[in-house]
């Protein structure tokens, strides 16, 4: 049986196509987004201090270093006093 030039040119392009497809991921990763309950909190630390953020409302809740609660209080504004 004799294979032609045709079907050579057909099964080298599907071989290029599925090698091109399987590496695209590798060689041009997506970005990613995480969209979860904690999605837009932030976190630091300061001096025993622990603060989380969230940037979707301007919350801020602060913790000592043994987990105990100590403030919350909402950021309308960067750069002033919060009325704490």
């Amino acid at each position: 049986m004799r294979i032609d030039l045709y079907t050579k040119t057909i099964l080298t392009l599907i071989a290029l196509f599925l090698a091109v497809f399987s590496l695209k991921p590798i060689l041009q990763p997506q970005g990613v987004k995480a969209e979860g309950g904690f999605a837009g909190i932030q976190f630091s630390y300061s001096g025993g201090n622990h603060a989380f953020f969230n940037t979707n409302t301007g919350d801020v809740w602060e913790y000592g270093d043994h987990g105990n609660f100590r403030n919350h209080y909402r950021v309308n504004e960067l750069g002033h006093d919060h009325g704490r």
